[in-house]
């Protein structure tokens, strides 16, 4: 069982809108987050920025979306920095997603179909760019 929320003595709980790491718009949500402790110093106290990404949760408009066909979301196999949680073992998101047709993902993903909506399928960056039609992306290092 969790032990709960640690109220910091400075900030309360400590609270944060949270940011759809998708698209970038706040969600409609209040986050408390209590007491921040930096990793180096135990007795730090932060106060938490008034707008963050705090999960890999997309907001109602981008599941919206989502939901409507297959997802097709940009990985790669190194973070973008270094406290970026893994989204699955050893990959990492980009912030880039597209949704495609279920019909779309059954011709274009043969192995893993039938497909049906609200899925999502994980793919690198030569892969995502060909969906976009695009060259991969020189501003994000591989």
């Amino acid at each position: 069982m969790s032990k709960g929320i640690e109220i910091s003595p400075k900030h309360g709980l400590n609270p944060t809108i949270p940011v759809c790491f998708w698209c970038g718009k706040e969600k409609n949500e209040i986050a408390l987050l209590g007491r921040i402790r930096e990793k180096t110093e135990r007795n730090s106290d932060i106060e938490a920025p008034r707008r963050m990404v705090i999960d890999y949760e997309p907001c109602d408009e981008c599941q919206k979306m989502w939901d409507s066909g297959v997802a097709v979301i940009e990985v790669r196999e190194t973070p973008i920095n270094p406290n970026q949680p893994e989204i699955q073992k050893g990959l990492y998101p980009t912030s880039r997603s597209v949704v495609m047709t279920v019909e779309g993902a059954d011709r274009v993903f043969p192995q893993h179909a039938p497909w049906s909506r609200g899925q999502k399928v994980l793919v690198d960056r030569e892969v995502f760019s060909h969906f976009m039609q695009e060259d991969p992306s020189p501003d994000i290092p591989q």
